[in-house]
């Protein structure tokens, strides 16, 4: 913290802050009631205690997170070994999103426990405002360990030569009614069957040679066995409600997709 503050002069106006033993136990207090908490938004979080120039400073600070900061070491801490981003699985995460927004909780700025690596997408659909409503805050990533139960479902549609996937958080998965609601409210705020279709659709032409290649050699239910044994290599490479494995298990069951139906909407050798 004293080396994010420490004081500096640009063009000059000076900047930073010079902060008490005091002032520092009570930051450590905060972050360790942020912690007791799970992250959920609370007034006291917003350092009401906390002087409003030292607040000030700490949220400039935040600006040395940046490549080239001398903050930068949160960063590259943070992002190491984080392949896929969090809440929506598809690319690498390439920002930091304060959990509880800086705007509002400005001593938690530069808090490690506040910063979550995220892709760029979900982080501009997530809100700048924290949820004000239970129901409406998303699953902290460092916090909340979700039930190891199949909650993502995907629903096939397979019609007029166009396949459509549709993921909801199924309403009898043996989770708590608040939770159900939370993942479901998430789950659109991000707009991710949006952005899943593009992916699924990449991914399963990425499949096409061997689901003909399957089908030729023992047609409908070869297809659907091919479809099980590949999610379940996927759910051990990634986790059970990942997109992947719960979209090659609706496919599996799905028997006119397995019957030839793929031929239909994914290109093949003669195309």
């Amino acid at each position: 913290m004293e080396q994010a503050l420490e004081i500096y002069e640009r063009k000059g106006v000076q900047y930073g802050y010079a902060v008490s033993p005091e002032q520092l136990d009570d930051l450590i207090a905060l972050y360790d009631a942020y912690d007791a908490a799970g992250g959920s938004p609370h007034e006291d979080f917003k350092g009401p205690l906390v002087a409003e120039e030292l607040k000030a400073a700490i949220h400039a600070s935040y600006r040395f997170t940046q490549v080239g900061g001398k903050l930068e070491p949160i960063r590259t801490s943070l992002m190491r070994d984080v392949e896929h981003c969090p809440i929506c699985g598809i690319t690498g995460p390439r920002e930091l999103d304060h959990y509880l927004p800086k705007s509002g909780y400005r001593s938690l700025a530069i808090y490690v426990r506040n910063l979550v690596p995220l892709c760029h997408d979900c982080n501009q659909s997530k809100s700048a405002q924290e949820a004000g409503q239970p129901e409406h805050q998303f699953v902290h990533p460092y916090f909340e360990e979700l039930p190891d139960v199949q909650f993502l479902r995907a629903t096939v549609t397979l019609a007029n030569g166009a396949l459509t996937i549709d993921y909801d958080i199924n309403p009898a998965a043996d989770l708590p009614d608040i939770l159900r609601t939370r993942l479901s409210f998430q789950l659109r705020r991000l707009k991710l069957n949006e952005r899943l279709q593009r992916e699924i659709n990449t991914y399963l032409t990425s499949h096409a040679v061997m689901l003909a290649t399957t089908f030729e050699a023992g047609g409908g239910e070869n297809v659907s066995m091919f479809l099980n044994r590949q999610a379940n290599v996927e759910r051990r490479a990634f986790h059970r409600n990942h997109w992947r494995p719960v979209l090659l298990g609706a496919l599996a069951d799905h028997q006119g997709f397995c019957a030839g139906g793929f031929q239909g909407v994914l290109p093949g050798e003669h195309d």
